[in-house]
């Protein structure tokens, strides 16, 4: 939702300001790795920053899903642009494209986004969220994990096991009581599958088997699951049989077909065993390049009006219009590089990794370079240690922000692990040098659900304290339910920079909620902060020196610190449903807010205080609807309402995506928003987009999107000398984007 609100400068939108005038052009999507969990594997999406995992919608077809999430509060400010990821499979686990963009084809730069994730052959799978310091979200592929060994050299960016199996990914059917829908389309599903595959049509009854084997369980899961053993072992696929089979008896242990299944799987081979050969040399491993390179060029222009009316003590109304004016709003363009070396065998995991990103802006003839990564990351496989260095993002461990560095890990126990960081924030502060150094301690298992994190970090700036943090995670999993709290305490400013909570509860198949509770300071406590309040004696404020003048100490830049940086909290709790095989329904709700600031007097001047916001909140409810008329379309209907101590808004939305064949992808979008304001007015806005994607081959994709929007604001009347104006400013735009990524 969106606020329109006129603020003072004041020292909390100073800070901001200044220590967020470069944010990061950067990809939030970061890698896309294999993990073997017990039987199952796992492909493991991690991100460079906190994110919380809310939904999944799936296509009939079994070879599309669209993960929504929400970019977690952060130290930093990134200016999110789209990112795509390819982790490469082989034999029966699939090649996977993620692609990562904003949830709303009319609002690009938005912290609501989703994975739209393409598997090159139709697959059972589940979405769920990682394990990984709330920086992950993870696809599960029930069975499959022995399969990974296969997996040829390119692309092998697999994981070591982890010792915990996880739960079976689909649920026993046994006694299930499914919608009378649910059992009508299973039920349909079967009977298709069966005529398919008592007709020797096994690649057709295979796919039936696998939409009815992604329906929430029901009184046909049973069979469908033997009968997906038996199309993968009667079309000669032994491997994948053995898989299908395995998961049977994982899920159903007991019973007459159960022992008929135990037969067939002892009659095949192991998973991923090989065929005795002759023994040959070993080859020595091979280091493979892989990434990607965009070229976007980002445009629009707008057309604004406004008409002022006057009206004086007689009534009568006295209309000025000023002229229209066109501008060209956006003129960019934007080229991202994504590169990465890896060599991996059986005692060594070595990585090299560059992202850049260079913005051309036509419009303020301005041009800027932001290299968000360039690293070397080596693990050793037998030593249970490994070190990164270069430009990185944070990593847990108390670093807020990315950074030139190195951080270091070495396995103490099999499930201890002590870390080590030291670096620099990548960064300026305007003339002040900073650096940092940290440890920490992560406990992989302080019980069978139960993990978590300890650690220590000091940052100096031009010599003194800047920061420091003692803090800790902690992580619980167990059946459908995932949380994790963090906390961060200043020793320095004796207080707390943030305490936050997320979980999420997968109720059954058809039903997930989540929650989360955040409350940090903004900006984070530091000396740093002090820097931003203008001017002593005159002169511009650059290093800590500057401001040490007079009887002024670091007990009194301290207190500034702590007495004029706020808290921003954040509630949010939302859920999702599914009512039919085609519709699912979702609702959340959220309340935010920002502490008041008090005045202070600082170098011969009063600086003014900020009030409270007071609470802002926001209500949606959803209706999402697949496959309605094909086997890979997906509507989000979404109806949202707002409101805070001077304003309230709703926000009305529609948004399509299509795939057309293995080619197109093409996604409609409709909103119309409108806000009434005690401070700016009244303002309605309509937008309507497209989106589409092209993939030429394999490796290049074009991409577009269109964006008409055209709002109106009507001003609060404002009285003067007995003289009442009242203001109707009219805008209406088109922005669009032209763009091409490849892929190697």
């Amino acid at each position: 939702m969106q606020n329109t609100r006129n603020f003072s400068l004041t020292p909390v939108s100073v800070c901001l300001c200044a220590l967020f005038a470069g944010a990061a052009q950067a990809q939030v999507l970061d890698e896309v790795e294999w993990r073997q969990e017990g039987s199952d594997a796992v492909a493991v999406i991690e991100f460079v920053t906190p994110v919380q995992y809310t939904k999944s919608i799936t296509a009939r077809a079994s070879d599309l899903v669209q993960s929504f999430y929400t970019v977690l509060p952060t130290r930093e400010v990134l200016s999110l642009t789209p990112g795509e990821k390819r982790l490469y499979g082989e034999g029966v686990i699939p090649t996977i494209i993620v692609r990562d963009e904003s949830a709303s084809a009319s609002v690009a730069n938005d912290v609501q986004r989703r994975l739209v994730i393409q598997f090159d052959k139709p697959t059972r799978f589940k979405v769920r969220t990682g394990r990984k310091y709330n920086k992950s979200i993870e696809i599960v592929l029930a069975g499959l994990g022995p399969q990974l060994a296969t997996i040829a050299v390119k692309s092998t960016k697999i994981m070591p096991t982890t010792p915990e199996p996880m739960a079976a990914a689909t649920p026993s059917a046994s006694g299930v009581a499914a919608s009378a829908e649910v059992e009508s389309s299973a039920t349909g599903l079967l009977v298709k599958a069966q005529a398919a595959f008592d007709a020797g049509q096994y690649d057709a009854a295979t796919e039936s088997l696998n939409q009815l084997l992604n329906l929430p369980p029901n009184q046909s899961s049973r069979r469908a699951q033997e009968l997906a053993g038996l199309a993968r072992l009667n079309a000669g696929d032994k491997a994948r049989a053995a898989s299908e089979f395995g998961l049977f008896l994982k899920l159903y242990p007991q019973g007459a077909d159960s022992d008929r299944v135990r037969q067939l799987l002892a009659s095949l081979p192991a998973p991923a065993a090989a065929a005795p050969t002759e023994a040959k040399p070993v080859e020595a491993a091979k280091g493979i390049a892989s990434g990607s390179v965009s070229m976007f060029y980002y445009g629009g222009r707008s057309t604004d009006q406004t008409q002022s009316n006057a009206f004086a003590n007689n009534g009568l109304p006295t209309p000025q219009e000023s002229p229209t004016a066109t501008l060209s709003d956006q003129k960019q363009l934007q080229t991202s590089y994504d590169l990465n070396w890896r060599l991996r065998d059986a005692e060594k995991d070595m990585r090299f990794v560059f992202r850049d990103t260079t913005t051309n802006d036509y419009v303020k003839n301005t041009n800027k370079e932001r290299l968000s990564a360039l690293y070397f990351d080596y693990k050793s496989m037998t030593l249970g240690g490994n070190v990164r260095v270069g430009r990185q993002s944070p990593n847990g461990g108390g670093v807020m922000y990315r950074f030139d560095g190195v951080q270091a890990g070495y396995y103490v126990k099999p499930k201890w692990k002590v870390n080590a960081v030291a670096g620099t924030p990548s960064d300026d502060l305007l003339d002040a040098k900073r650096s940092f150094y940290g440890l920490s301690v992560d406990a992989e298992a302080l019980t069978k659900e139960l993990s978590g994190s300890a650690f220590f970090i000091e940052q100096t700036i031009d010599g003194e304290i800047d920061r420091r943090g003692v803090g800790a995670d902690l992580r619980y999993f167990k059946g459908g339910v995932t949380a994790s709290g963090q906390l961060d305490y200043d020793q320095m400013m004796k207080k707390v920079n943030v305490v936050a909570f997320q979980s999420t509860w997968q109720v059954s198949d058809a039903t997930s909620l989540n929650a989360m509770f955040d409350r940090r300071t903004s900006p984070i406590l530091s000396l740093g902060n002090t820097l931003f309040y203008g001017t002593t004696n005159g002169a511009q404020v650059k290093r800590i020196q500057d401001l040490l003048v007079g009887a002024v100490s670091l007990e009194n830049l301290r207190d500034r610190v702590t007495n004029t940086t706020p808290y921003q909290n954040l509630f949010q709790v939302g859920g999702t449903t599914t009512l039919t095989p085609k519709w699912q329904t979702g609702a959340n709700f959220s309340l935010s807010s920002v502490d008041a600031v008090p005045a202070f007097f600082y170098d011969g001047q009063t600086i003014p205080g900020q009030a409270a916001t007071g609470n802002q909140w926001g209500m949606g409810v959803q209706l999402i609807g697949t496959n309605l008329y094909s086997t890979r379309d997906t509507h989000v209907f979404n109806v949202s309402f707002g409101g805070s101590p001077t304003d309230h808004n709703v926000l009305l939305s529609y948004n399509n995506l299509t795939s057309l064949g293995d080619k197109w992808q093409v996604e409609p979008s409709l909103k119309y928003y409108t806000m009434s304001s005690s401070l700016s007015g009244d303002t309605d806005t309509w937008s309507t987009g497209v989106r589409g994607i092209y993939r030429v081959r394999n490796q290049i994709s074009l991409e577009t999107e269109l964006t008409y929007e055209n709002s109106k604001n009507t001003s609060v009347p404002k009285t003067v000398g007995g003289v009442t104006t009242i203001s109707q400013t009219s805008r209406s735009g088109v922005s669009y984007y032209l763009g091409v990524r490849y892929e190697f």
